[in-house]
């Protein structure tokens, strides 16, 4: 598939100072989408100045689940955002995917770490 393909009909422009680091975790048995899906994923777009997140996408979260990470996560910096989104998960959704999207969001935070090495390492060249 062509990059048109994935994006016809929507209006997205990355930014050239971020980065995008994703995470993933298995979901549940008792998940339905387990069965087809296996796992979820969340991906944060980060803005390598001042380390903010800019924007992100998690597959297989309901909706207000998902308003829950955005407020959480969207213009905080990765270590804030990523702990007040696992307090407010924690706090206030209930559902049997809970477990699976905060593990996702740990992974997606050792992907950020890796991600800095790597690319401290490629300016020290």
């Amino acid at each position: 598939m062509n990059e048109d393909q994935y994006t016809k009909g929507m209006e997205y422009n990355l930014r050239p100072e971020t980065i995008i680091v994703a995470g993933s975790a298995r979901l549940p048995e008792e998940a339905t989408a387990k069965h087809v899906f296996g796992c979820i994923t969340i991906e944060l777009e980060i803005d390598l100045v001042d380390f903010t997140i800019v924007d992100f996408s998690c597959t297989l979260v309901p909706s207000l689940g998902g308003k829950i990470l955005h407020n959480a996560l969207v213009g905080s910096t990765v270590e804030e955002g990523i702990k007040k989104a696992i307090t407010q998960l924690n706090s206030r959704f209930f559902n049997v995917t809970r477990k699976a999207v905060i593990a996702a969001l740990e992974d997606t935070y050792r992907w950020y770490k890796k991600s800095l090495k790597k690319i401290a390492f490629q300016n020290s060249e």
